[in-house]
């Protein structure tokens, strides 16, 4: 915070000595302090356009480096930070957001801001909770239609439980405060030779490098699903009409609230702990594997966060293929990643990451007929190697074309795929029942 402060003073003397006549000629020491708060500012960790600013720890987290993304493989290494640029550009998303509700930003301003833009979101949040009491299974409904629909998601592929909860909500379950690191013992016998080609090895310093990688990987496809479901928090926007036929005043209430606690996630330090308490538990979902098909299970205190859920719910599905197919090492790997601080630090940079990540998707696969290959390319995309994976990953966040090529071909093959399988069902159909008919055709050639 001193260094924000200290950093003002000198902006705001620098302004004043620009101001001044340029008949006026400006002394050594005035010279600079102009120069000094140039570098200051082509240095300085974090870009700050207004008088908004991050909560001090949470920037501290950034400058030194102690984020769970950094030293990860998937994060470009840059002449400047890549962390430090994505979080100012996601704090200044979060800025501008307020600023498109609200007018303007006066809420987000002052030493302590964290009061006041609580009791304005918990205020929101009351007064659509109220409204939705009288629409619940209308909505939990609607909610389910607009992510089938935008997601390209066939009928009978899932199923569905959605439930809005306007009370309390229980602490989230699954994930761990802390991450639970196995010994040097359980590490080697767990990824020592478990490769179907031992050889494949030597591609590794050792077991310790492969488990790295491991939790490396988790840790994006993580950050993809949390960037994924963010972005499902504002898909309400597709369903207006509807919407404003049950009450004009939702939209803004959604667009307002959805603004403050996506900011709240850069001025509240402590928002791991508040989860795990539960009393800052506004959504959950999880899967169940044992039905046929898998269920995603959604439970949301309104509607925009329930299909927040919904869709972080249907790419965890996704997301289990990029795991180890050895049950140990899965084990492993979860129980290091999938921990509350490093999921707040998902939902901070996660959107960046999947915008990051569609940009280098084919305009092709944003078409209404084609949008349901997004699945499968994300699913293909999981399943390889966490050394490719990672090379992959860090190809596409720095927008190399190499990296939109990889995807092109992914694509390619996955058309390739579904060409091969319609053939095949529409041969097995016309043999009329033969004992050589063709069995249905599944989709595990695409990892699913």
């Amino acid at each position: 915070m001193s260094l924000n402060i200290d950093m003002e003073k000198k902006i705001k003397e620098s302004q004043r000595l620009k101001r001044t006549l340029v008949n006026e000629s400006l002394t050594k020491k005035e010279r600079d302090i102009i120069n000094s708060v140039k570098k200051m500012i082509s240095e300085a960790p974090i870009d700050y356009e207004g008088p908004e600013r991050m909560d001090p720890n949470i920037e501290n987290t950034i400058t030194k480096k102690e984020t769970p993304f950094h030293g990860n493989p998937a994060v470009p290494k840059e002449n400047r930070d890549f962390i430090e640029v994505v979080s100012s550009k996601r704090f200044k998303d979060s800025v501008e957001k307020v600023r498109q509700y609200l007018g303007d930003t006066t809420i987000l301003q002052g030493r302590n801001p964290v009061n006041n833009l609580m009791q304005m979101a918990m205020g929101g949040l009351q007064r659509i909770m109220s409204i939705e009491s009288r629409h619940k299974e209308y909505l939990e409904k609607l909610a389910v239609e607009l992510v089938k629909k935008e997601l390209g998601i066939p009928n009978g592929s899932l199923q569905f439980d959605a439930k809005l909860i306007h009370g309390g909500m229980s602490a989230a379950e699954g994930m761990r405060e802390k991450p639970k690191e196995p010994d040097e013992e359980e590490i080697e016998d767990a990824f020592k030779n478990a490769e179907e080609n031992p050889d494949k090895l030597k591609d590794f310093a050792d077991e310790f490098e492969k488990f790295n990688l491991e939790k490396a990987k988790r840790r994006f496809i993580n950050s993809l699903i949390q960037g994924a479901a963010f972005k499902g928090g504002h898909m309400y926007v597709l369903m207006s009409d509807k919407i404003n036929q049950l009450n004009p005043e939702l939209m803004n209430l959604y667009g307002v609230t959805q603004s403050l606690m996506e900011h709240l996630y850069w001025i509240y330090p402590d928002m791991e702990s508040m989860a795990s308490s539960g009393g800052g538990q506004m959504g959950q979902s999880e899967i169940d594997a044992e039905t046929d098909p898998p269920t995603v299970i959604a439970r949301a205190g309104t509607f925009p966060l329930l299909v927040h859920e919904l869709v972080k719910g249907v790419y965890e599905i996704f997301g289990t293929h990029g795991l180890p197919d050895d049950p140990k090492q899965s084990e492993m790997v979860q129980g290091a990643e999938d921990t509350l601080p490093a999921e707040i630090w998902d939902s901070r940079l996660g959107p960046i990451f999947w915008e990051k990540l569609q940009d280098a998707y084919p305009d092709e696969l944003f078409e209404e007929e084609t949008k349901f290959i997004q699945h499968y390319l994300f699913v293909r995309f999981s399943k390889i190697s966490a050394k490719d994976f990672l090379k992959l990953a860090n190809s596409i966040l720095k927008g190399d074309n190499a990296g939109k090529q990889a995807i092109q071909r992914m694509v390619n093959e996955i058309i390739a795929d579904l060409k091969k399988q319609d053939l095949e069902q529409a041969l097995g159909s016309s043999n009329d029942g033969d004992d050589d008919d063709i069995d249905d055709v599944d989709l595990s050639s695409l990892g699913l």
